[in-house]
């Protein structure tokens, strides 16, 4: 709710510097729809941003989504919420996973719409084989669930943009799951991951649970230690991990790593085990040179996973 107040006072501001508020059209049609096509989407928004910047002098839709007569900063910032969080209704995803232990050491139920031991990435890039920049406007709470979209860069310095949350704590050995749904397409990637590195002054020490958009009745599991990865195991969920809520797990210990799935133990790894506490994760993105891997992205926004809660419990 915060982070929507700021966007809003953001939108706001730039709107007024540019001698815009109060401006606008109403027009029939689909409501929010500013370009005409029978459809809401990013094109949209760019639509509507451009008209209030002054790059174009008015647009065919109809943006003016609160009704008051006019388009304004107001609207743009409802239109770029119903974009990058679609509207989901919780019932209509079905939940097919085992309930969280909500007396484990850390409980962090999304459901109830924030959180008290995570926070969003926000203005800097990964690079690499990661086609995004880390926006906070890419995370939000809504219909019972933290969702991380991959959406266009509107700033334009990056094709896109995607969504990272991580907790302000470092947590050790014990058993880590949370509740997702992951998105389906090529070239993407949904995950929960323990990570520290040297950006952390340690060394680079993860923990994965991967879903690849391509394939999404499949699970990749891998782990690093000291930067040393190669440890990936596919695993054959016999679901399809886009279609509801799954609980996705792994009990770290000292010398091995077991990864659940819906509360069943399905890989376990014993060779050169991380060692150094990391930061709880979740992130969506989309891949790039990375073709054989996740598939050639094609462009598709917005994307969003669903995440219902998170758990640790030291053991």
């Amino acid at each position: 709710m915060k982070s929507f107040f700021r966007k809003s006072l953001a939108c706001m501001t730039a709107a007024a510097f540019a001698g815009v508020m109060g401006i606008g059209v109403c027009a029939a049609g689909v409501l929010g729809d500013a370009d005409n096509n029978g459809t809401v989407g990013s094109e949209d928004v760019r639509a509507v941003q451009g008209f209030l910047l002054g790059r174009t002098a008015s647009f065919s839709g109809n943006a003016d989504l609160n009704s008051d007569g006019r388009v304004n900063a107001f609207d743009l910032c409802i239109l770029k919420g119903k974009v990058i969080t679609p509207d989901v209704p919780a019932s209509v995803i079905p939940d097919y996973g085992t309930q969280p232990n909500t007396s484990a050491t850390m409980y962090d139920n999304f459901r109830q719409g924030s959180s008290s031991y995570f926070f969003a990435s926000d203005g800097w890039s990964n690079g690499s084989c990661f086609d995004c920049v880390w926006r906070e406007g890419n995370t939000a709470f809504k219909d019972g669930a933290l969702t991380l979209t991959i959406d266009r860069d509107y700033s334009e310095q990056y094709n896109y943009s995607g969504a990272e949350y991580r907790t302000t704590d470092h947590y050790h050995y014990g058993y880590y799951e949370t509740s997702m749904q992951a998105i389906k397409n090529d070239g993407v990637v949904s995950s929960f991951f323990t990570y520290t590195g040297p950006s952390e002054n340690n060394p680079w020490d993860e923990i994965d649970i991967e879903i690849l958009g391509k394939d999404t009745t499949k699970v990749q599991l891998n782990y690093y230690t000291n930067g040393v990865g190669n440890h990936e195991y596919m695993y054959d969920l016999g679901f399809d991990a886009s279609e509801g809520y799954h609980t996705y797990g792994f009990d770290w210990q000292p010398n091995s790593i077991t990864w659940y799935v819906d509360g069943k133990a399905v890989y376990t790894a014993y060779d050169n085990i991380p060692s150094t506490p990391g930061r709880i994760m979740m992130n969506t993105w989309p891949g790039t040179g990375v073709d054989e891997w996740l598939k050639p992205y094609n462009g598709n926004t917005p994307l969003t996973a669903r995440y219902q809660w998170v758990t640790y419990n030291q053991q």
